[in-house]
């Protein structure tokens, strides 16, 4: 048993992270976290803005129309807000190492963004900002790809320990790949 396996074995209990070989190499699938628990709140949350909205605006309107122009920046901060929260619930990443190359897959519904590192880059934790299930930036710790002094972060919503073994998991691969 190689030291990938034993740390595979390690996997935290109530993880969601999936290990799977694909084509000679190691992917690791990040799910999105969907529109459940803190994501749950904040969708309703911001429902609950965008009916105050509504109410407001129908109240304006009935007292001068001209007077629902005040409203609108209301609505943007409502809509931007769902639009963003949105985007990082349906959010999944995907950790691939094959042929001497670590990429960064962000997939959001349809729509992805891939970006590849060579083999020898550094993953560790740093700390920085990310966005929240509310769409807003949050200060924590999270692993990262830093390469050419730049940090690519992904997993910042895993929990500590889920970090900690992504970070071991991925490092160990790309040490026995290089």
């Amino acid at each position: 048993m190689n030291s990938t396996e034993n740390i595979l074995l390690s996997k935290p209990a109530d993880s969601t992270l999936e290990v799977l070989d694909k084509d000679g190499g190691l992917e690791i699938v990040i799910p999105a976290k969907g529109i459940k628990g803190k994501g749950l709140v904040s969708i309703v949350v911001i429902s609950v803005w965008l009916f105050t909205m509504l109410v407001w605006a129908i109240i304006l309107f009935m007292m001068k129309p001209l007077y629902v122009l005040y409203s609108v920046p209301f609505w943007a901060i409502g809509f931007i807000t769902l639009y963003k929260s949105l985007n990082v619930l349906r959010l999944e990443q995907r950790i691939i190492i094959r042929n001497g190359l670590i990429s960064l897959k962000l997939i959001r519904g349809i729509k992805y963004d891939v970006k590849d590192f060579p083999a020898d880059v550094i993953i560790q934790l740093v700390e920085g900002s990310y966005y929240s299930y509310s769409g807003l930036n949050r200060r924590g710790q999270y692993p990262a790809i830093i390469h050419n002094g730049e940090a690519f972060s992904f997993a910042e919503r895993v929990s500590a320990k889920e970090k900690a073994w992504l970070i071991s998991l991925i490092n160990n691969h790309l040490s026995q790949t290089i």
